[in-house]
């Protein structure tokens, strides 16, 4: 016999087996037995996402009917998965409905596990030989042994094998370990894999040693296929010992596939295939949990046979397969790594717009009359716009009281002079007016000095906050919707058919659209602002709609505030009018003209702030 699979057999004899699983209700707790045959110590942690139970039963070989009991549904457990997960450990992890608190005690020939019953009362299930002869749980402790064997001797001189032994902590996943299939390829992506590691190098070695050396070395049964030979020269320096049987078995064309008893057969790859032609079609149910089923339908057809087939069960929210068994077990681990709980972004916005007017006009207006009062002969010549005139309204003349006409008339009372200067350009609703009256004989000058400064600020400010998944467009608006008519001239007709008309209404308001995507402690934000209001257009349009919006893609850390828009516009007008020349004339020339000067400023900011939210990712 080979030396390895001498020391091999030794180490197994010496070790106890796990034989037995039961899950039973106790009271209202749920109760899970482990029935070893020897005695062996545990080791035990829990894992997240989803919630699993793992223990780690050392000094023991595997000796369960199967490694996989999917669909146990009870007690709390959806299911249980078994393996011998070192040379003399054996890892039986429970998948759970939730986090659990949970108590592990060991007994005569038992490991007792105890948590709150979740579910209510259920059926006990079993699986292997629960109940243990005492004379198995009386037997003597071994002597104590290292975590990991010493480096085995090589199978043959040309291929030398070194053990690496694997970090601490936790496990990867039952699903996530050993399983290949036809391609073969892992079920599990290289880097997630948590399996020993090997150091090993062949030289013109016959591919059946060459799988014997990794069946020795990971405690898994291997099959040849009787088509399976050649020679393997290889060179594997510290990698997982799954990934490097993958690569051996790539580089020859060569695919595995894992039956459900926890054999891995190799054969060619197009063996592997016919067979999977052949295989006895099953349907299983695999319930999704964090994503629409409808979403993964087209996912997971990518993945099956010819025979295959992909409904959804809408109830249940879970996909329902039909295919070969070995198709199945491929299909498994892929829809569990798409069915995640993706993390959820909280997205803060800030929109400000700040408006400032300042206004300054100075004005001065002079009026030149020829004017004569009450009791008086008619007054002349005279421009009724900013000063009133008399008038002998009754013709007896005399101008009497009563006949002082405000009307803005022309009044032609003779041979004599009357003046106006800048009335028509007057300071709107003024903040100062200086009226001043100069006699001279039958003429009145009259002179307004009018001045205005006027400054004004609107400070508008809208903070929409909106929460959406990982990859989800979110939107949230605050506003109204105005109704726009449109005319269509076209439709007129020469009969005197009027045009038709309709309405279409148009959004406005504070409008934010966002679609986040989180990349490690970094939120890739795809994000639309808007603000938008309505304002009477000046000429018969009817409407205009005043819009200040930003569209941009931005990568932002989490809790970071980013401004992702700013817009500053400054708009400046001066006007002058006055009488010509003179309000040319330096130094004087202010006191013959009227002068306006506005200046508008308008920011607009826009402002997001990204919160990953940390409980959605647990």
């Amino acid at each position: 016999m080979n030396p390895v699979m001498a020391l091999w057999m030794a180490v197994l004899t010496a070790l106890a087996s796990v034989r037995g699983v039961s899950v039973a209700p106790a009271e209202d707790h749920t109760e899970i037995v482990i029935a070893v045959d020897g005695p062996a110590s545990v080791k035990h942690f829990t894992l997240e996402s989803p919630a699993r139970l793992v223990l780690d039963i050392d000094g023991a070989k595997h000796a369960l009917p199967r490694e996989r009991f999917m669909g146990i549904d009870r007690g709390g457990i959806r299911s249980l998965r078994t393996s011998q997960f070192q040379a003399s450990v054996v890892r039986v992890v429970f998948e759970l409905e939730s986090q659990v608190r949970y108590s592990v005690q060991q007994q005569d020939g038992r490991i007792v596990v105890s948590f709150p019953n979740p579910a209510g009362p259920f059926e006990p299930w079993h699986a292997g030989t629960v109940a243990i002869a005492e004379a198995a749980a009386e037997a003597a402790q071994p002597a104590p042994r290292e975590a990991e064997p010493a480096a085995p001797p090589a199978v043959q001189p040309t291929a030398a094998v070194t053990v690496a032994a694997p970090e601490p902590g936790p496990a990867a996943p039952a699903h996530q370990r050993t399983a290949l299939h036809p391609s073969g390829a892992y079920r599990a992506a290289a880097q997630l894999s948590q399996e020993p590691r090997i150091t090993v190098h062949f030289q013109e070695s016959p591919i059946l040693d060459v799988l014997a050396t990794f069946a020795e070395f990971s405690g898994r049964s291997i099959v040849a296929g009787a088509q399976v030979s050649g020679t393997v020269t290889a060179d594997i320096r510290d990698q997982p010992w799954d990934i490097a049987l993958r690569e051996i078995l790539h580089s020859h064309a060569l695919g595995a596939v894992e039956t459900e008893s926890g054999i891995i057969r190799v054969d060619k790859i197009e063996l592997v295939r016919e067979r999977e032609k052949v295989e006895e079609l099953v349907t299983r149910q695999f319930p999704i949990r964090y994503v629409a089923v409808d979403s993964l339908v087209k996912t997971v057809e990518a993945f099956v046979s010819e025979r295959g087939k992909v409904t959804t069960n809408p109830t249940s929210n879970a996909l329902v397969v039909t295919d070969a068994r070995s198709v199945l077990d491929r299909i498994e681990p892929a829809i569990m790594q798409l069915d995640v709980r993706r993390p959820q972004v909280t997205i803060a916005a800030k929109i400000i717009f700040v408006d400032r007017t300042a206004l300054e006009e100075l004005g001065f207006i002079y009026d030149l009359k020829d004017v004569e009062g009450p009791g008086n002969g008619i007054p002349g010549n005279s421009l009724n716009q900013i000063t009133n005139v008399w008038i002998d309204s009754n013709g007896d003349g005399i101008v009497q009281d009563g006949e002082l006409v405000e009307e803005n008339f022309v009044n032609f009372g003779g041979e004599s002079v009357a003046a106006l200067a800048n009335a028509n350009d007057r300071v709107a609703s003024p903040a100062l007016q200086v009226l001043t009256s100069l006699a001279l004989g039958r003429f009145s000058l009259i002179s307004f000095v009018e001045a205005l400064r006027q400054i004004s600020l609107s400070d508008i400010q809208a903070a929409p906050v909106v929460t959406t998944m990982d990859n989800r467009e979110a939107r949230i608006q605050v506003g109204e919707e105005t109704p726009i008519r449109v005319i269509d001239a076209g439709s007129a007709t020469s009969g005197g058919v009027p045009p038709r008309a309709s309405v279409q209404m148009k959004e406005t308001g504070v409008i934010l659209r966002v679609k986040p995507h989180v990349t490690g402690d970094h939120v890739l934000l795809d994000l639309h602002a808007e603000r938008s209001n309505v304002a009477l257009a000046p000429a018969d349009v009817g409407i205009t709609f005043q819009t200040q919006e930003s569209q941009t893609q931005v990568l932002v850390k989490d809790g970071e505030t980013v401004v992702i828009g700013g817009l500053t516009i400054i708009e400046k007008t001066e006007s002058r009018s006055g009488i010509p020349i003179l309000m040319d004339i330096p130094g004087i020339g202010a006191l013959f003209r009227t002068t306006k000067e506005r200046e508008v400023k308008r920011d607009l900011l826009i402002m997001v702030t990204p919160h990953i939210v940390k409980e959605s990712m647990r």
